[in-house]
């Protein structure tokens, strides 16, 4: 049963390497954004990342869910779920997550999703692929 009565607005979904927040504020220092993870090999265990989500729009008790699911093959990686609780309409609800140990098993781009109540509210593509191999080192220079 919905304990909502308006679907919240997504104001962002970005994941980085770190996110700092300020205890005595509750401000966020987000660094390191992420829009593309380079590995050595495959498959791979990233360590771990951080993801804000931000919402506002909301008044109620909202199911979530996190996911990052592969395009090529639709595989999920990682899934969380939990409730979203929104006191008024205009408040912003800024959500931390870390990310641990998710496992990537080919290149491909990953789905970042948040869901509000089974809906997808955001979406956001992370580019996981191989690191550029390093260039063969040149013999020595011929002279004449």
């Amino acid at each position: 049963m919905r304990s909502y009565i308006e679907v919240p607005i997504g104001i962002g979904l970005i994941p980085c390497d770190t996110l700092i927040e300020d205890r005595i504020t509750g401000k966020k220092t987000i660094v390191g954004v992420i829009g593309a993870i380079r590995v050595s090999h495959f498959p791979c265990i990233y360590p771990s990342f951080h993801l804000l989500v931000s919402l506002t729009g909301g008044n109620g008790v909202y199911p979530c869910l996190l996911q990052v699911v592969s395009e090529s093959k639709d595989e999920v990686v990682f899934s969380g779920n939990g409730e979203l609780t929104f006191r008024q309409p205009n408040q912003v609800v800024d959500l931390v997550f870390l990310l641990r140990h998710i496992q990537f098993n080919y290149p491909d781009t990953y789905w970042i999703k948040f869901l509000v109540d089974g809906e997808p509210l955001m979406t956001r593509p992370l580019q996981v692929t191989l690191l550029d191999p390093p260039p063969t080192p040149a013999g020595p220079e011929k002279r004449g």
